[in-house]
């Protein structure tokens, strides 16, 4: 591919893919590339914040099932489908919505297409144009290799006795549940529309890995480039088309979403971190699920009897209606928080286990103790903290507020993670 070739990169538009695609499109287009950036939900205030090209495409209809009539009783509705259930599905694949965007990509001409894995309408839609596509992932491999435990799950290589076993178990798992969604939608559920989609526009359906993680389904073949570290990958040996392209941080990144008082009381606190010599932990939670704001008490009890501690704890936007207790004065708690920031001046992080928050973690040298918020691929982020060494995993099931402060208190202390860190950074597959 020449320099001045055209890249497009479609992302979902979640925040974490967000931010880390960001570098992406940054290291091209100083490799020369002419880039754009491409989005079925609205994240132009966000793209065109940093200086990029970007271009608006029509939303992801993930629900594309007609509605079935009312009828009295849910038999009538169940034989309506099923007898139905080849209109209903053409219906369907009608309003996956992907005639504009087949005319976007005949309009734009790129020379190739970068595409969020996560994305299978527009996966099948460009394959099948004949487009050059590379799959982005946010994942450690998802595909099932000798030795490599599921990324979902928190085993450790050397914790597994029978890693085949556990891959097996979860494809039955993942293939009865397909089953129930199809029987059940009489095969108008997206996996079935999504197949019928490719067989018509004839991508090559042997192309597609059934019961696979993230769902509907995989890609047996197409090149993939992985947005993590190799070095903090589990021994394995990886699929022939997945290049790990290292953990991808914008610090550039301009943050709209953050106010001008918020920036201040930052600033504030990291002048009494300089000038005190404290050392500063930063608590991020992105998601929050029952039971979560106790854990996140016992934190706070934790630091609060260090005073020789600051703690910055950021929200993520999620509520602080269910905390019970007066927040000390060495602990200070945000809706929103510009991360990037908090964390050059940060000496250990507590999180849920998310890959972009590891990555950005690695790149500061920011030390971690994680406690996976169980989550899609957290178990397993946390689960290579832990081996390779960079932070401690915790158990937040388990965990008190004396066991959190001791956990701190060596991550704080044990110079060996940044160590570890550092060679993580050095290595690259």
């Amino acid at each position: 591919m020449d320099d001045n070739s055209h890249i497009l990169i479609i992302t979902t538009g979640l925040t974490g893919m967000l931010h880390a695609s960001f570098e992406l499109v940054s290291r091209l287009e100083k490799a020369g590339y002419r880039v754009t950036y491409a989005c079925p939900h609205d994240v132009r205030e966000r793209v065109e914040a940093q200086g990029f090209t970007y271009l608006q495409l029509p939303p992801v209809n993930f629900n594309p099932a007609p509605k079935t009539p009312a009828y009295r009783y849910k038999w009538q509705r169940a034989a309506y489908r099923i007898f139905n259930f080849r209109r209903q599905q053409k219906t369907a694949i009608q309003q996956l919505g992907m005639d504009e965007f087949s005319a976007t990509l005949r309009q734009v001409k790129p020379d190739k297409i970068l595409m969020d894995m996560e994305l299978h309408e527009h996966i099948i839609t460009a394959v099948s144009m004949g487009f050059p596509v590379t799959l982005l992932s946010q994942w450690f491999s998802v595909w099932e290799r000798e030795g490599l435990p599921p990324l979902w799950s928190d085993l450790m290589p050397d914790e597994c006795d029978d890693v085949k076993k556990n891959w097996q178990k979860e494809r039955t798992k993942r293939r009865w549940r397909s089953w129930k969604q199809r029987l059940l939608s009489a095969f108008t559920d997206r996996r079935s529309v999504l197949r019928a989609y490719a067989k018509i526009v004839h991508f090559p359906l042997q192309e597609l890995v059934s019961y696979q993680w993230p769902e509907p389904f995989g890609y047996r073949t197409l090149p993939v480039w992985s947005m993590t570290h190799w070095a903090l990958e589990f021994p394995h040996e990886p699929r022939p088309d997945v290049r790990y392209i290292g953990g991808m941080v914008y610090v550039q990144r301009k943050d709209i979403r953050t106010k001008n008082i918020v920036n201040q009381q930052l600033t504030n606190i990291f002048n009494q971190k300089k000038q005190s010599g404290y050392r500063l932990v930063y608590c991020s939670i992105s998601t929050m699920k029952k039971g979560d704001s106790t854990f996140v008490q016992h934190i706070i009890e934790a630091v609060s009897g260090r005073q020789d501690w600051i703690l910055i704890v950021g929200m993520g936007g999620q509520s602080m209606k269910d905390f019970e207790m007066s927040i000390p004065s060495n602990v200070h708690i945000f809706d929103w928080i510009p991360q990037l920031k908090v964390l050059q001046h940060a000496d250990c992080s507590i999180n849920h286990g998310g890959i972009h928050t590891i990555n950005e973690c690695i790149y500061f040298r920011v030390p971690m103790l994680v406690y996976s918020g169980e989550q899609h691929d957290q178990n397993g982020c946390a689960a290579r903290v832990a081996y390779h060494g960079i932070g401690i995993r915790g158990n937040k099931n388990e965990d008190d507020k004396n066991m959190i402060q001791q956990h701190i208190e060596r991550v704080l202390t044990d110079a060996s993670f940044k160590l570890k860190m550092d060679r993580i950074r050095m290595r690259q597959k």
